[in-house]
């Protein structure tokens, strides 16, 4: 097995990372969604960086390393709110997907982050959900 080195900046990443993953955390336990969701809606005169998939990588990687060390299990709304974060970070543009599903009577939601056509999280229940909100 093969072990790759893991450079400084993929440190960084993570820790702020996980810093966002608490801060997100925080936020959506103990303020209202309409409060906070304008922190993360882009400005429209914003320029972005090409999107490649070693951004999208970097972004992933940092979400995943983070939610690894989190003692709870982080919901799929504060991923797709700490990776946007990063994209905003990176200066990638993301879009947050919210969607619902009716199982068994009762709706489940969901949310998901994408950047152009990759996903960043949240992917496993995409399909099943009907979106009903974009936040860009």
């Amino acid at each position: 097995m093969v072990q790759k080195k893991i450079g400084a900046a993929d440190i960084w990443y993570f820790l702020v990372a996980t810093v966002f993953l608490y801060l997100c955390q925080l936020l959506v336990l103990f303020v209202p969604f309409r409060w906070y969701i304008p922190l993360f809606t882009d400005k429209s005169n914003r320029t972005y960086r090409k999107i490649t998939v070693e951004r999208i990588l970097i972004v992933r990687k940092a979400l995943l390393r983070g939610l690894h060390y989190l003692p709870w299990n982080g919901k799929c709304l504060v991923q797709a709110l700490t990776g946007k974060l990063l994209l905003k970070i990176l200066h990638l543009p993301g879009t947050i997907y919210l969607g619902v599903a009716r199982e068994g009577g009762r709706l489940k939601a969901h949310a998901w982050l994408k950047s152009g056509n990759q996903f960043i999280c949240g992917k496993d229940g995409n399909k099943k959900h009907t979106v009903v909100q974009e936040i860009f």
